[in-house]
């Protein structure tokens, strides 16, 4: 039982840390299709772009935020185990374990944010269903928008008519780099806490070797 609810925890915060990156993602993905339906092929191109861009940075950068969070969560639960005072009345109000960091969370929160759209992937690409990727592209216009941009350039310069459906294999791509993404920010987060935490206890190291030293005058 015991293990059950510790499972059920780990999914949920996977879940609770998933939900940030996906509405993110949600939100620009629309706007991407609404920028498909732009004629002019060179401002539409330059705009999923800037669009991808802009969206992978905020997704690093909320993931290294995250990584930060989690880092903290793993300090404290230290100090839990050694039975120290936590020191930080936020974290220690909200420490549960599975809050802790580690590094391969990065990834994982990255697959659970994926999942409708590599659901949405597959069947679109196994069924061929044009209702599949209808919604893969509403969804989450983010892992395929760019592909479909892509290949109406093509179109446009070999004179074909129809976006294959083999194309949307290709938004794995996407979700690759996007998975990526938050582990590299999930990790530079945690690293960037744990050089915090190292700075904050040499600096109280050194307070502590002034007093004594004063201590040794007297």
């Amino acid at each position: 039982m015991q293990t059950l609810k510790k499972i059920g925890w780990e999914v949920l915060e996977y879940v609770r840390r998933a939900l940030a990156p996906f509405f993110i993602k949600l939100m620009f993905g629309m706007t991407m299709v609404a920028v498909l339906f732009i004629e002019n092929i060179e401002l539409r191109t330059i705009l999923v772009v800037l669009l991808m861009a802009a969206d992978g940075v905020l997704s690093f950068v909320l993931m290294r935020s995250t990584g930060e969070q989690a880092y903290k969560m793993r300090i404290a639960g230290q100090l839990r185990r050694e039975n120290k005072p936590t020191g930080s009345s936020e974290t220690a109000g909200s420490y549960r374990p599975c809050k802790e960091y580690r590094v391969y969370k990065g990834v994982v929160i990255g697959l659970v944010a994926s999942l409708v759209a590599i659901v949405l992937i597959i069947v679109s690409g196994t069924t061929a269903s044009a209702g599949a990727r209808v919604a893969l592209m509403f969804a989450c216009g983010w892992a395929y928008v760019p592909v479909a941009a892509v290949y109406m350039i093509i179109l446009s310069s070999t004179g074909m008519e129809v976006i294959p459906v083999s194309s949307v294999w290709f938004s794995f791509i996407l979700v690759a780099i996007f998975v990526v993404l938050c582990e590299v920010g999930y990790i530079m987060g945690g690293n960037k806490e744990k050089l915090r935490q190292y700075m904050l206890e040499r600096s109280m190291q050194t307070v502590e070797r002034g007093k004594a030293e004063k201590q040794n005058r007297k």
